[in-house]
Parts: structure tokens; sequence; C-alpha cells
């Protein structure tokens, strides 16, 4: 093997010695050792890193959204926050966070749009906006049951809105009355906190009770850690 077919592939140069004859079967030959043997593994890039076997979450694609709910959200104002999800039967959904005008109740409200740009129904839901993070995404906003968790403030405690995948969109909150938009309700939890996700990759709801015994002021303050079943948050314990 002559001393130029030892050189690295990327830097083969091959050398003017001899007649023009000699250089072209010296080129011959290299080009039909490079054809047999090819380059060696050093050349190939290094394919086993630390990332190697590692699962990826990718973020949805192939869709484009509006900056801001489009006016069949039904949901105008100022957008807050949104998030790109991934929804198990609808693809693609942006969920914005809105902050509707002062002159209209309730004052938060929740609205989605799909890739294909149809908007969902919107989620009315009351917050006080004097309160730091009124109405904001969990971190993460999903977790592996592909629900969606927002956390607002009407002006004391902290509640939980969960927003659960169905055919069509998101499952009615079901709010406890039709004038009532914080206070709580199936997937409403006022006194509340998001806790997680934990190992099975779930959020856990914390929901505080405040007792009225003897009175309201004084009543002690009661814990229920609330988890999925694949249909409700149900007590735990």
């Amino acid at each position: 093997m002559s001393p130029s077919s030892l050189l690295p592939c990327s830097r083969r140069r091959f050398v003017r010695r001899g007649s023009t004859a000699a250089r072209a079967a010296l080129l011959l030959s290299a080009l039909a050792a490079v054809l047999v043997a090819g380059c060696s593994d050093a050349d190939e890039p290094d394919r086993s890193g630390s990332d190697e076997g590692k699962a990826t979450v990718s973020a949805p694609t192939g869709a484009s959204f509006p900056p801001n709910p489009p006016a069949a959200a039904g949901c105008a104002g100022k957008t807050l926050d949104h998030r790109d999800i991934r929804h198990p039967d609808l693809g693609p959904v942006r969920v914005f966070l809105v902050r509707r005008p002062a002159s209209e109740q309730p004052a938060g409200c929740v609205a989605a749009v799909t890739g294909s740009g149809r908007a969902l129904a919107p989620v009315e839901v009351d917050a006080n906006w004097t309160m730091e993070g009124a109405l904001r995404f969990a971190a993460p906003a999903t977790d592996s049951t592909r629900n969606v968790f927002v956390t607002y403030n009407p002006g004391r405690y902290d509640g939980v809105l969960v927003l659960v995948p169905t055919a069509d969109g998101f499952a009615d909150i079901g709010w406890k009355s039709a004038d009532d938009y914080y206070s709580g309700g199936r997937f409403a939890f006022y006194y509340a906190r998001p806790v997680g996700p934990g190992e099975d990759g779930e959020y856990a709801i914390v929901h505080s009770i405040k007792g009225c015994d003897p009175s309201c002021a004084e009543g002690a303050t009661s814990k229920v850690i609330l988890r999925w079943d694949g249909r409700d948050y149900l007590p735990t314990g």
C-alpha cells in the first residue's frame, strides 16, 4: 500500500512524481482502493451520543395559527398567553388566555383554535387583574393525560381549570351556576393548585376546603388530593 493511501479520506492528496503515466496509474490505484474499502469509520459521525435511545417530544407541526383568537371564538380582548398542544382527536390546537375589556364579564376567557382554523367553544372564567398571574398556564401546561391546566385567581385564592379533550374540543367545565365562573365545577377547582407532574407523568390537584364551624372565618381548612381516573378528578386515600 502506498504512503498516500494511509492518509484520511478527507485529507488524501496525491503526490506529483514521475511521468504523467505514473501519476495516472497512482490515481487509478487510489480510486480503486477507495471504492473497495471506502473511507475509514473515523470519518463517520459519532452516533453513540448521550441522547441515543431517549424519547423526544416534538411540538405540533404542520399548522399555521393566528396570533390572537378569531372572532368566531367569542373571546375578544387582550391575549395574555398561548400554548400549542396536540389534541388527541383534533391534532394541533392553540389555546389562548384572554383578558376581556373592563366593561365585559366575566373578566377572563380561554379560547382555542384548531390547525385548520376552526374555533372551539370558549371557556368563561373570572379573574381579578389586581392579582399577579390572575390567569396563567401551569408549567408544563399539559401532562400525560393530555389535559390542559390553567390557574386562575378571582381575588383571594387560586383555582385550577382543567381542559379535558373530547371529540369536538374540550369538555364542559360544569360551573356550579350560570353566573358563577370561579367557585367550582366538574373541571374547575377553586382554592386549589396543580402538583407535579409525578412519576406517572400526571398532575394531581390539591384542593383546599374551608370549614365553617363555628364560623367560616374560624373554621379549619382541610386538604384533599384529587387524581385523574380517566373521566374525573376524584379524591384519593
